[in-house]
């Protein structure tokens, strides 16, 4: 991060932003320890974008609340851009806002989730579960403080330009982030020993006390938890049962709220069944969930074919359903909703990923990426689309075309200007509406970098590849490469080994 400065300023430089040239001091780095066992989907679309480049030197901290927040990541830089797509929200029990440096998503709303996200300054629990957090500050606290100490206009827009100039994934083997699960039992304590080993015989034994206190910071706010609407698509006049778990950590009575998201929905129902009933059962959830389950059936009209989408809120207030159509009654209560689409008279659609090999930066066309049938082999290549997201914040239409098995083939043509390992997802839709997401991977190759500092030579290759091994040869064309011993040490967002061998003239390249 830099902050935007005088030209005149001390220790001014210029750096690219925004297709041009600003003026700016240093202000520092933050390193962030990301949750993928918590925000699986959320880590892979920020890997996703840090290799594109997506932050470096394009967006800014436009909003900076003291003791509260700093908040970022908007292409247009004032708060009301982003991706061009939105993704769920993805809560997990253990991942609240009882930290500090907490990196969590922004959000317009319920599953509006982009490419904005926020960093916490301190406890902030009433955040809980309203937004997807997904990472931890593990160095560079200073920096937060300084950032969140700017001088702001009063929409809380810094003064001074806070310019992210470069966000990268990046080996970290010294910082570590522990969660601790306890009872809901205040005042018990306990001695955590932490023991560290660096695989060559070195170990370092820390130890700390751990405290339980009362959690006094109940937000009344229950998420829905799990992907337990799994039956999607059934044949003509066929009931479709599914079950709904919801969450809230104090144990509040919870209640839903379903509604049909158009006319026509509900139209070609016949009924919806909650519970085996017809009354909105009121629920009670605890922190293990037992007993904590909505049962939907949902029956079509006789011979109706195509969707039914139906939207479910839950809420710990009895009366939010009430509030919600009559919003002069008061401010809507905490909920949580999740938008879920059944299709009958329809099969569902099975797809696959198809191993793709690692591409050179630039243009491909026709790559195959996924392999999908519906059950029928002679279906109509007509009655289905394809969308690829890349991963880099684009999406294009992909092509399909049937092989010799019966099944469908689709392919996809794309333009990758930088190197990384890009989360890509091919969507499939039949003409009634069935979909099936297809997630793959394509690894746009890394390349070296020889770095000369006096009599010193460098090799380095983007942080992300730290997998990769440094190899060498005399010989480019030759077979004998050997691995290159000396150790990768991590300089700003590369890799680098000094001094990777003695000989005047050398060849290297990387294998993962």
């Amino acid at each position: 991060m830099a902050q935007a400065c005088a030209t005149n300023d001390p220790g001014a430089f210029q750096i690219p932003f925004r297709g041009g040239l600003a003026t700016v001091t240093n202000v520092g780095d933050m390193t962030f320890m990301l949750f993928p066992e918590y925000a699986p989907n959320t880590v892979s679309i920020f890997q996703g974008l840090s290799a594109a480049g997506f932050y470096n030197s394009n967006t800014i901290f436009h909003r900076i609340i003291s003791n509260f927040v700093i908040q970022g990541g908007d292409p247009l830089t004032n708060g009301t851009g982003g991706l061009v797509f939105e993704y769920d929200d993805e809560f997990n029990p253990q991942a609240i806002f009882s930290g500090n440096g907490q990196l969590a998503l922004a959000n317009s709303g319920k599953n509006t989730d982009g490419s904005q996200f926020f960093v916490t300054v301190g406890q902030q629990r009433y955040l809980d579960f309203q937004y997807t957090l997904f990472g931890q500050l593990v160095r560079g606290f200073p920096v937060l403080t300084n950032i969140n100490s700017t001088a702001v206009d009063t929409n809380s827009r810094p003064l001074a330009n806070e310019i992210i100039t470069q966000a990268g994934f990046v080996p970290d083997t010294s910082d570590t982030v522990i969660t601790l699960v306890a009872t809901n039992v205040a005042r018990i304590t306990n001695t955590i020993t932490i023991v560290v080993d660096d695989g060559a015989g070195g170990q370092a034994t820390n130890k700390f006390t751990a405290a339980t206190v009362t959690d006094t910071n109940s937000n009344s706010q229950p998420f829905i938890y799990g992907q337990t609407v799994t039956n999607l698509v059934a044949p003509l006049n066929t009931k479709l049962t599914n079950s709904l778990d919801a969450l809230e950590l104090d144990g509040q009575t919870l209640y839903w709220f379903p509604f049909f998201a158009d006319s026509s929905s509900g139209t070609n129902s016949s009924g919806i069944t909650y519970s085996n009933n017809f009354i909105f059962r009121s629920l009670t959830y605890n922190v293990t969930n037992d007993g904590g389950q909505l049962q939907l059936i949902v029956q079509p009209i006789t011979n109706y074919s195509g969707p039914i989408t139906l939207i479910f809120d839950v809420s710990a207030n009895p009366s939010w359903g009430i509030i919600h159509e009559y919003p002069f009654l008061g401010t809507l209560p905490n909920y949580d909703e999740m938008i879920y689409t059944l299709v009958f008279g329809d099969t569902p659609i099975v797809g696959q990923a198809v191993a793709v090999p690692p591409q050179a930066p630039g243009i491909f066309t026709n790559l195959l990426l996924a392999t999908f049938t519906n059950g029928v082999p002679a279906s109509a290549l007509t009655n289905f689309s394809a969308s690829i997201q890349w991963g880099d914040d684009s999406i294009t239409a992909g092509t399909i075309i049937s092989n010799t098995t019966g099944w469908k083939q689709v392919f996809g043509s794309h333009n990758y200007t930088n190197s990384g390992a890009f989360p890509m997802t091919v969507t499939i839709q039949s003409s009634l509406g069935v979909t099936a997401i297809i997630s793959n991977t394509i690894t746009v190759m890394p390349s070296l970098s020889p770095m000369v500092s006096g009599t010193n030579l460098a090799i380095a290759w983007p942080g992300w590849a730290f997998a990769y091994g440094l190899q060498s040869s005399t010989n480019l064309a030759g077979t004998n490469w050997v691995a290159v011993t000396n150790s990768a040490a991590l300089s700003g967002f590369q890799n680098a080994v000094s001094n990777p061998l003695s000989a005047n003239q050398s060849f290297f390249r990387l294998r993962h």
